[in-house]
């Protein structure tokens, strides 16, 4: 199978899962509007009528006729949660290119969530009372704007905002493993629990903030709807006192607002449950001819660069199988091929391993040449060595050239400056004539003059540590992996019986002793960096710990292992500390 078949093949799977998660969110939407009205239709003396009645409105065929523009936009909303999934995860160097690539989908998505939040919020309406069931009423005699309507419509729309701008807006949708293996339904469960729970507190803000806004501007709001609309205006809500005092219009709106983040909440973790459940990788294909051709193996699950998801569950299924001792999965790793006897599955299995990792640690080292407290550090001058210079005075004077660089203290004696000359082969200094210095200075100024243009250097500018940030938030490949192999080579001393990881340990144990080195010389910055520190730690602490299982369990081997140096002393200091 190809790659892009097996890309094809993986998104198949996924589109699969992401369809049964629609199902799931569209079926969520009558058991949140069920306990919606078991809360606004209590009855404390008549507990049978109000349950029936209750179940009886939401099986009736007004439910199901109104509730299919809400169903509609839970739809929409899935599927763009879905491309969301099974997208590319493409670097954007400046905010320019980010803003191209992924605001129409930012925009698209904010709109998603405000339909939800305005077609929830009408279809509640419609079971409360008449004041609040239509954006006109009655009022003596003549149609007037209802403001209680406003007001409800109006925090549906800013609870399905406030949800976007707090889970969606900067950060990407990731899947997250649990850590602790259940079952589908004892997690639907659970979920279901914590969201209703967690929503009634995280809806205290949206619901005040919304109401002292709606003091200030909603007489303004009902006073240009009821021009446009051609009605009375309605002075049931004037002012801060009006709202403050009406205790059931208040409720209600914290009642909407809970169930709209709870729903939001829920179909983005169905999602979740969803696409983390196991991916039927096999490690080799079966040559025979009833074999199924779709079957995807763990090599071209890792290889799928262009899905994150993809990638993300198939090291996920790698590192599971790797756990797994005596497993039938683990061992065809190590079998040979028949015709051959060729360990090709393990060839493929390394080769794309090693591929990964060392691709990966190349571009944090790039990406780390562009941190300016990394490249100081690497790049201050050392001082010129003479007879009369000491090792120690040296190394003092090292230190206190990078204690200034870190602080910003200039020295007292600013440092001869070289003429800049050309000097060619022929030994003759050329010297820039003045149109070349004319030229050069015009060209400094001018980039001087943009860079003071408000916006221009933050539009068009790459922060600083962008592509390092963004390795590490995308580094959960590399982490399960990572373990996965440093497991498979720890068992590979009882359970390989050709000897086929034998000659892959010492490129397995440079590899992963290299990214450590590297992830060691960030640790002394990443604390200055606009990144979370979790993705870092997680990814530190799963390199140290693969190399410390591969390195103890041929600890007595290292001297065969690795030549002679800096590196076999490390890992031997690495086993000695643990």
């Amino acid at each position: 199978m190809s790659a892009s078949s097996s890309s094809n093949a993986c998104k198949l799977l996924l589109l699969g899962r992401c369809l049964r998660a629609v199902l799931l969110s569209v079926g969520i939407q009558f058991l949140l509007l069920t306990v919606f009205l078991l809360f606004v239709n209590f009855q404390l003396l008549h507990p049978f009528a109000w349950v029936t009645g209750t179940l009886r409105l939401v099986a009736s065929w007004y439910t199901w006729f109104a509730s299919i523009p809400l169903v509609a936009s839970v739809v929409l909303y899935g599927v763009v949660l879905c491309q969301q999934h099974l997208s590319e995860r493409r670097y954007c160097p400046t905010r320019y290119r980010w803003l191209l690539h992924y605001g129409p989908r930012k925009v698209l998505f904010l709109f998603a969530h405000l339909l939800v939040g305005l077609l929830t919020a009408w279809l509640y309406t419609g079971y409360l009372h008449t004041d609040y069931q239509h954006l006109k009423y009655k009022c003596y005699g003549q149609d007037c704007i209802s403001a209680y309507n406003v007001y409800l419509l109006g925090i549906g729309m800013t609870a399905g905002c406030y949800y976007f701008v707090s889970v969606h807006m900067r950060q990407d949708i990731s899947i997250e493993f649990p850590i602790v293996e259940q079952s589908r339904a004892e997690k639907m469960r659970e979920l279901l629990y914590a969201s209703l729970a967690k929503s009634l507190v995280s809806s205290l803000l949206p619901t005040i903030s919304y109401t002292a806004v709606f003091c200030l501007f909603g007489p303004m709001v009902c006073h240009r709807l009821s021009h446009i609309l051609s009605v009375d205006m309605d002075e049931r809500l004037g002012g801060f006192f009006g709202v403050a005092t009406n205790v059931r219009l208040l409720f209600y709106g914290y009642l909407l607002t809970a169930q709209i983040l709870s729903n939001m909440h829920l179909m983005r973790c169905f999602y979740g449950i969803l696409l983390s459940e196991d991916f039927p990788l096999v490690v080799t294909k079966p040559r025979a001819a009833f074999a199924h051709e779709q079957e995807i193996t763990l090599v071209a699950g890792l290889g799928v660069f262009n899905v994150y998801a993809v990638q993300c569950l198939a090291a996920h299924h790698f590192y599971k199988m790797a756990l797994r001792k005596n497993s039938p999965q683990r061992a065809e790793i190590f079998q040979l091929t028949e015709p051959g006897n060729r360990p090709a599955s393990w060839r493929s299995l390394c080769d794309q391993c090693l591929s990964i990792l060392g691709s990966f640690t190349e571009e944090l080292i790039e990406s780390m040449q562009k941190i300016s407290m990394l490249k100081g550090a690497q790049s201050l001058p050392m001082p010129k060595i003479t007879e009369s210079l000491t090792t120690s005075l040296m190394a003092e004077k090292v230190l206190l050239q990078q204690y200034n660089q870190k602080h910003g203290i200039r020295p007292i004696v600013s440092p001869s400056r070289e003429v800049a000359v050309d000097r060619p082969a022929d030994g003759i200094p050329h010297f820039p004539n003045w149109c070349e210095r004319v030229s050069t200075q015009l060209e400094q100024s001018l980039q001087r003059l943009i860079q003071r243009v408000p916006g221009i250097v933050y539009l068009f500018n790459e922060p600083e540590g962008a592509k390092t940030t963004f390795l590490l938030a995308n580094s959960l490949p590399v982490v399960y992996m990572t373990q996965a192999l440093a497991q498979v080579c720890a068992a590979s001393l009882k359970e390989d019986p050709y000897g086929v990881v034998q000659n892959d340990l010492p490129a397995i144990i440079k590899a992963i002793n290299k990214l450590r080195n590297e992830l060691d010389k960030l640790s002394s910055v990443i604390g200055n960096m606009r990144t979370s520190s979790s993705s870092f730690n997680v990814l530190r602490c799963a390199v140290r710990r693969s190399l410390y299982a591969i390195c103890f369990r041929f600890s007595d081997y290292l001297d065969d292992l690795l030549p002679p140096g800096e590196e076999l002393r490390q890992l031997q200091d690495l086993v000695c500390q643990e």
